[in-house]
């Protein structure tokens, strides 16, 4: 993914980080164009690099948008070469700004604004948007199939002396591999004679996900398809601080989550320990004696079996069922709720804070293509440029914190909404 971006000379610091930080996603970024030599071919090769863009993230602040800086120059390039902004175009509040002064061009989409580290939630918002991406690239080309197929059938049906019969060879067989997905595996894949609660060696409360078929996806964020898993428990509430900060003490660690100066575990110890990386939340589930569950679990004890879009049911959120579109400048002040905090929003089989307050880490790395056969607790690829996240977290809008949705992040990445619960199989 190219992307360009616009900045004025008193920003040049964070924009090189914002640049840094998006190229550890191998994306392509246009960024040094004070490099370039001066005149006709400065102008031509800023055109051309803002044409050829597939995102532009423009800095919005007192200097940038000026009527006498360049940026003005880039955002009328930006308009004359893309109509329509939407997808295409990021402007990102990094500092006050008069909202008169932004060109209506960046305000006719949303203003990215965060309060947390900027480089990382400006490279979380991309990777977003280049899923997006991705998924229209893969819809156009699954469309252009379809048209050939099609034609193709039309003219096959067209022959003299077509067969008669119009039986399906075995392996196109419709419902095929659902039936076997359905067939009783092993003892695990029951919930008879099990408990449907249990407690962890870190004293967290589990709950039991029975073993069954459910409906994953919602061929927005992804393919809609029919998935069995086996019963396992997961956590009831995400890792909160004082449970990690027992770990840490444990395990005599050297590096401590983002902030972590201000989780005052006396005071704040509920809440849900964010600012991990993935290897962090990794490590504590297998100290635990427990793991990350894998995205196919998560849907699952958010979903249930009932297609549901959010853990509480088809109703949008609202303030009594999550934390969400939280502008606390502070996540321990004000910015995270206590888990368990919203009991009208817990998922059909009583797990909490599955939307919203602090997006989950999972196990499995990041893909858009899912194999057709995998239906049967799948774990995602085997290698991957990043780990999958769910449940939004508590900067989100509230369509943004539904049960379906996927982000993804490097393993190294750490952010002030991103937490972690754990998962256990049935033993």
């Amino acid at each position: 993914m190219r992307v360009f971006l616009s900045y004025a000379s008193q920003d040049r610091t964070l924009a090189r980080s914002i640049e840094l930080a998006l190229r550890e996603h191998n994306y392509d970024v246009f960024f040094d164009r004070d490099d370039l030599p001066p005149g006709e071919e400065f102008h031509g090769r800023i055109r051309r690099a803002i044409e050829q863009a597939d995102l532009i993230i423009f800095l919005i602040s007192p200097e940038s948008v000026d009527a006498g800086s360049y940026t003005i120059t880039e955002v009328e390039i930006a308009e004359q070469a893309r109509k329509n902004p939407s997808g295409r175009i990021l402007p990102v509040i990094v500092r006050q700004t008069p909202i008169d002064s932004i060109p209506p061009y960046l305000k006719s989409v949303t203003l990215f604004e965060t309060q947390g580290n900027l480089p990382a939630s400006v490279s979380l918002a991309v990777q977003r948007i280049a899923s997006i991406h991705r998924r229209q690239t893969i819809q156009r080309i699954a469309g252009a199939f379809a048209i050939a197929a099609a034609i193709g059938i039309a003219a096959y049906s067209s022959l003299p002396n077509r067969s008669k019969d119009n039986s399906a060879p075995a392996a196109l067989r419709p419902n095929e591999s659902a039936q076997s997905a359905d067939s009783p595996g092993t003892a695990l894949a029951t919930s008879h004679n099990v408990p449907s609660r249990i407690s962890g060696t870190d004293g967290a409360p589990g709950v039991l996900v029975p073993a069954g078929k459910f409906t994953m996806g919602d061929n927005e964020n992804s393919p809609q398809r029919e998935i069995y898993v086996d019963s396992f428990y997961v956590d009831q509430y995400e890792v909160t601080i004082t449970r990690f900060a027992k770990f840490l003490k444990a395990t005599s660690a050297t590096e401590t989550p983002l902030d972590w100066e201000s989780a005052n575990v006396r005071t704040n110890g509920e809440l849900p320990v964010i600012g991990v990386d993935w290897y962090e939340a990794s490590a504590y589930c297998k100290f635990v004696g427990r793991r990350l569950p894998s995205e196919a679990e998560w849907e699952k004890a958010a979903r249930g079996t009932d297609s549901r879009k959010f853990p509480w049911g088809d109703e949008s959120a609202n303030p009594g069922r999550a934390n969400y579109e939280n502008s606390s400048p502070k996540a321990y002040e004000g910015g995270l709720t206590s888990v368990g905090h919203f009991p009208l929003g817990q998922s059909p089989y009583g797990v909490d804070d599955l939307a919203g307050n602090a997006a989950e880490w999972v196990a499995d790395w990041y893909s858009e293509s899912f194999a057709r056969g995998d239906v049967r607790n799948p774990k995602g690829p085997e290698t991957g440029t990043g780990k999958v996240m769910r449940g939004g977290g508590r900067f989100d809008p509230g369509d943004r914190i539904n049960a379906m949705k996927r982000y993804f992040a490097s393993r190294e990445n750490r952010d002030e909404q991103i937490g972690f619960r754990c998962a256990r199989d049935v033993r």
